[in-house]
């Protein structure tokens, strides 16, 4: 099983073209997890309990501005088999 970002490049680009413009987690569609992403000051932008919602690159319903955000992610497998994975992502518009 791979449970992971689907976007690999760890570059969020909202530019419309479909491209990239969400970052989603990826894995089995049984998984708990719990996705979220922070500002570079620690406030919390986005989160989500379900794996068919992913970020946007908005805040409060605004466009956040082009900066490199962090990322937490906790997944708990079918088979109780637990994955931790924290990190960066760069949003660019």
């Amino acid at each position: 099983m791979v449970i992971g970002l689907k976007n690999s490049s760890k570059t969020v680009a909202v530019t419309g073209d479909g491209i990239n413009d969400i970052l989603y987690v990826r894995g089995h569609p049984n998984s708990e997890i719990v996705f979220r992403v922070y500002d570079r000051w620690g406030e919390l932008v986005f989160e989500t309990f379900d794996i068919n919602f992913g970020w946007d690159g908005m805040f409060k319903g605004k466009e956040s501005d082009p900066a490199v955000f962090d990322y937490y992610l906790e997944v708990l497998c079918p088979g109780d088999e637990k994955f931790f994975k924290k990190g960066n992502v760069t949003l660019i518009r």
